[in-house]
């Protein structure tokens, strides 16, 4: 089994909710994608205390597009996506846009349509549309909905994401692309993602700093 402990997330959108948001993900043609990716087939949970989560799933029938060979990629991609996700960042650093909760990130690619002034920035309450490639920091991709086609949705504000991704996403347009450099405690903390057999080791090291290739592919206010 994995043990994934999510600090400062909680569950998909409630039942209640559905209704009301399947109007929003239907518009933008996604309306299968109601949950974060990282609890996304996930068969059993459970609070362990306001602050967290205790997800349980089998290592044999893991969630759709997650697996440790999928996860733990080989050493030699790892290099590759190393000198990509973080060679920009050495590179570019009057690029980078730092945030006073220790987040920065870089516009990869903005919204410069006709009408993108009058375009919303996400805010918190805001239902969006997420697709992302997450890494380590060594450049291994742990997470990436663009490869199984299946963008994520979460209504920002409601902790069902890791708190680095939500505050990534404040004032982005859709269309909008970032790469968030995000800190350890931003993501996944002390806990990290590891497998309840201490010999299989984490897919997310505790105290591990992330990087997030970010596009908002649509957003829209509560309709409650």
């Amino acid at each position: 089994h994995i043990n994934l402990d999510f600090t400062s997330a909680t569950s998909c959108f409630p039942t209640t909710m559905l209704s009301k948001a399947f109007l929003v993900l239907a518009i933008a043609g996604v309306a299968e994608a109601f949950c974060p990716s990282h609890l996304a087939g996930l068969t059993s949970f459970k609070a362990s205390r306001p602050s967290g989560m205790n997800l349980r799933m089998s290592a044999e029938t893991p969630a759709p597009g997650i697996s440790r060979r999928g996860l733990l990629s080989g050493a030699t991609a790892a290099a590759v996506l190393s000198s990509g996700v973080m060679g920009a960042n050495a590179a570019d650093p009057k690029d980078l846009v730092r945030l006073e909760n220790g987040l920065s990130y870089q516009v990869k690619k903005a919204n410069t349509g006709p009408l993108a002034a009058l375009a919303p920035g996400a805010v918190e309450g805001d239902f969006v549309i997420v697709d992302y490639i997450a890494y380590l920091r060594d450049g291994t991709i742990f997470d990436n909905t663009v490869k199984r086609g299946k963008p994520v949705a979460f209504q920002m504000g409601k902790k069902q994401t890791i708190p680095g991704l939500e505050s990534g996403l404040l004032g982005m347009k859709a269309g909008e692309q970032r790469r968030l450099f995000v800190p350890a405690r931003l993501g996944y903390g002390e806990r990290g993602v590891c497998f309840e057999d201490a010999s299989k080791g984490c897919l997310v090291p505790a105290n591990t700093d992330l990087v997030y290739d970010v596009t908002l592919v649509s957003v829209g206010p509560s309709p409650i």
